[in-house]
């Protein structure tokens, strides 16, 4: 089942808009400049832009991507939980950073 977010800007995305919109649409949940970036690591599917001035996202290829890695990290396992923080040790008499009475 996709991921409610994902079906929500299938509804309201047009079916392909200018790369730099990608921004104004999503909320700022995702970013033109961080999508270029993993898109030249080759992290995205080409199948998702149209290369020009402007690039264009195809909007159903794109939303199956972010719909994949969405729910590759709700499968995920939690992090584990680290040791809790040690506590600080209460001050001795003789300690000079405790307050004189």
């Amino acid at each position: 089942m996709p991921h409610p977010v994902v079906e929500g800007f299938r509804k309201e995305w047009p079916a392909a808009f200018a790369g730099p919109l990608l921004d104004k649409l999503s909320g700022n949940a995702f970013r033109w400049s961080t999508t270029q970036n993993r898109r030249s690591r080759g992290e995205i599917p080409r199948e998702c832009f149209v290369e020009g001035r402007p690039t264009l996202v195809l909007r159903d290829p794109f939303l199956n991507w972010i719909d994949s890695r969405l729910a590759a990290v709700s499968e995920a396992d939690p992090p584990s939980r680290s040791s809790p923080r040690r506590r600080r040790r209460p001050c001795s008499a003789g300690d000079p950073g405790q307050a004189k009475a």
